[in-house]
């Protein structure tokens, strides 16, 4: 009887110690199943304003919003003393940058070898951009033009400071 006992102890005990590493076991595996899927995000695949990680994204929405028109989301993200110099030289504040886009009915864009420079709380990013604009009147639009861009962190989210086009010959 002492020999059933004490077998029936150590199997309660190797039982119990069974439970407690499959308890265990289970927990470790959710946690680096969650860890793994985590990381996994990355960035959005279609950013917008709101989910935007980073200053080139911002770029984007800033050509796709004047692209489409989106006039509001343009002079918002545009910092109040916003300077700007286009691919003619022409040195602008806000309100005439918005204008000149206005006035230029681009059909689409796009960017290539961008460079994302931090800079404190700015962000400057280079890259050169090609625009096909509805009109081809007075327009260089197939030669490209390089652009420097600085962005600003501030409460709201960021900023565009300043940007230069400068064609690219």
């Amino acid at each position: 009887m002492a020999k059933s006992n004490r077998t029936r102890r150590e199997i309660r005990r190797g039982s119990r110690h069974h439970s407690q590493s499959s308890l265990c076991f289970s927990v470790a595996s959710v946690v680096l199943v969650w860890l793994l899927f985590a990381g996994c995000g990355g960035p959005p695949k279609h950013p917008t304003w709101t989910n935007a990680t980073g200053a080139e994204q911002y770029e984007r929405l800033m050509w796709k919003s004047i692209r489409d028109g989106d006039w509001k989301n343009v002079e918002y993200r545009l910092a109040p003393m916003f300077v700007g110099v286009d691919e003619r030289g022409q040195v602008s504040n806000r309100e005439s940058w918005v204008q000149h886009w206005k006035t230029s009915q681009i059909r689409e864009f796009s960017l290539a070898e961008v460079s994302v420079q931090p800079e404190g709380a700015d962000m400057v990013v280079t890259y050169l951009l090609q625009l096909s604009y509805v009109s081809t009147a007075n327009r260089s639009a197939d030669k490209g033009l390089r652009v420097v861009s600085v962005w600003q962190q501030v409460k709201k989210g960021w900023i565009l400071t300043a940007t230069t086009i400068t064609p690219v010959a």
